[in-house]
């Protein structure tokens, strides 16, 4: 969640800028490839409150009225077989569906919804309005999919909107934090209901949760002096706006507070003044230019920490990516591979592990929340409702916004705010402290964890805390700095 404000740099406009960030890992930036439809069969987990009563607990044969239908879903995410948050969504989109394939809903049982087999499709948006809108159209007036899932750029969301309500296609969002389509939900509520948003909390809640890190942190890592770098994306603008207004109530100095350009490659000049002004950090928000950043304060050996929301570190290969030089910055995140935010996070994590030989990025376990949350509220809206059919999509609005998820990998409870919220059908969030989310995740080495490689360690919130925050051996701090303690 953290993740995902900065991803929606295509907000800003412009193919080249897209480009450029699908590039920022590396893995990121191979063509894209033909998206196609894939299916397997594995096993579940998931859960609403109030599900219907019996299922394999009870010993007894679990209903399933929906036997012999096929239920095609769609994957709307970036170069699926390429770029690592739409490989996280794709593979979490085929884990989930195989779970519940193989043991049904949970509480419930049997195979599939209620009997019914999931069937997922894959769509390529390619990180582009224009072809997510091609591909969502492809997903529902050819594939025949019942509903789509994920979406990176809130631009790739919010162009979908006109044919989401043209089909009365149920959208979940997994990967854009944009504000906007939350708050069409509720001005346009009949026309725009088929959208609901798994997560990331929205770009508001983001600035919220990072404020809210700086007054419980900032005294205890010794960071009396702040400057504050946002890249100039619009998506970023909400995010900058409200750090604006009160980042200086919370620091005792905000000597440089600037919008820094999406097209920065020479982090010098930028990185001279905020040294020179004395800060103790240097706050960041950066996706197409954190790459080069990273490299050159690092090996500037900078005088000061540097983090906030740093999208390329959110990826586990980027550690390779930089050969090394990433080590104590710090980013904001939905997970981390070594966090348990709920009971069932890093079951999820080693599975994911064992069969895609890598991590994923925070869109994989949002997106494997949301097709489980949908199976799930179909599952429960069929029993509560004696059902022998699927129910129409207009029922799965009812149902979405009925249901509380429980079984969640990020957030250990999922409720979709309701329409008369100012942002509609948004994850319901209320503070990092009560819920662990947003985690702040430090790039460290861990020789128990890992011998030749980086560990995205979590330092705060206490509840997902695998570590205490590092700091760069380069900085000379002086002796009652809680460095030095």
């Amino acid at each position: 969640m953290t993740d995902s404000m900065a991803e929606e740099s295509g907000d800003a406009g412009g193919n080249s800028g897209r480009r450029s960030f699908l590039k920022y890992a590396g893995a990121g930036g191979a063509a894209a490839l033909a998206a196609g439809c894939k299916t397997r069969d594995r096993q579940s987990g998931s859960g609403f409150e109030n599900t219907a009563d019996g299922g394999n607990e009870s010993g007894t044969e679990p209903p399933q009225p929906l036997s012999g239908n096929t239920i095609r879903i769609g994957s709307l995410a970036p170069q699926p077989d390429s770029f690592p948050i739409g490989q996280s969504m794709w593979n979490s989109t085929l884990m989930a569906v195989e779970e519940i394939n193989q043991n049904g809903v949970p509480g419930i049982g049997g195979r599939g919804i209620l009997g019914a087999k999931l069937e997922p499709v894959s769509g390529n948006t390619e990180a582009s309005p224009g072809t997510a809108l091609e591909e969502f159209d492809r997903l529902v007036q050819k594939e025949g999919c019942k509903t789509t899932f994920g979406t990176f750029l809130t631009q790739c969301t919010l162009q979908i909107f006109n044919s989401m309500k043209a089909t009365e296609t149920v959208h979940i969002t997994t990967a854009a934090a944009g504000p906007k389509p939350a708050r069409i939900v509720h001005e346009r509520y009949d026309e725009f209901k088929w959208h609901f948003r798994a997560g990331p909390i929205n770009s508001y809640d983001l600035a919220r949760a990072e404020l809210e890190f700086l007054d419980i942190y900032a005294d205890q890592l010794g960071w009396d002096s702040v400057a504050v770098l946002t890249e100039n994306i619009a998506p970023l603008d909400p995010f900058a706006e409200l750090l604006d207004e009160s980042v200086r109530d919370i620091v005792s100095e905000v000597p440089v507070f600037k919008r820094s350009s999406s097209g920065t490659t020479n982090w010098t000049p930028l990185f001279d003044e905020v040294e020179s002004s004395g800060a103790d950090l240097n706050l960041v928000a950066q996706a197409l230019t954190g790459t080069a950043a990273v490299k050159q304060w690092s090996n500037q050996n900078r005088q000061f920490e540097m983090g906030g929301i740093h999208v390329p570190s959110q990826v586990y290969e980027f550690w390779e990516e930089v050969s090394g030089a990433c080590e104590h910055i710090f980013t904001m995140n939905a997970v981390t591979p070594q966090t348990t935010n709920t009971p069932r996070t890093q079951d999820f994590m080693k599975r994911y592990q064992k069969r895609f030989d890598t991590f994923p990025v925070y869109s994989g376990p949002i997106q494997y929340d949301a097709v489980r949350a949908y199976a799930q509220a179909m599952a429960q809206w069929v029993l509560d409702n004696d059902l022998e059919e699927i129910p129409s999509n207009e029922d799965m609005v009812k149902a979405l916004e009925k249901y509380k998820f429980t079984e969640g990998i990020v957030l250990p409870e999922v409720k979709f705010t309701p329409p008369e919220a100012d942002y509609a059908h948004d994850p319901q969030w209320t503070s990092m402290k009560e819920t662990g989310v947003p985690v702040w995740q430090q790039w460290q080495i861990d020789r128990e964890v890992a011998e030749d490689y980086g560990v995205m360690h979590s330092f705060a919130p206490e509840q997902n805390k695998t570590s205490d925050y590092t700091y760069p051996d380069w900085i000379d701090y002086p002796s009652d700095h809680p460095a030095n303690q």
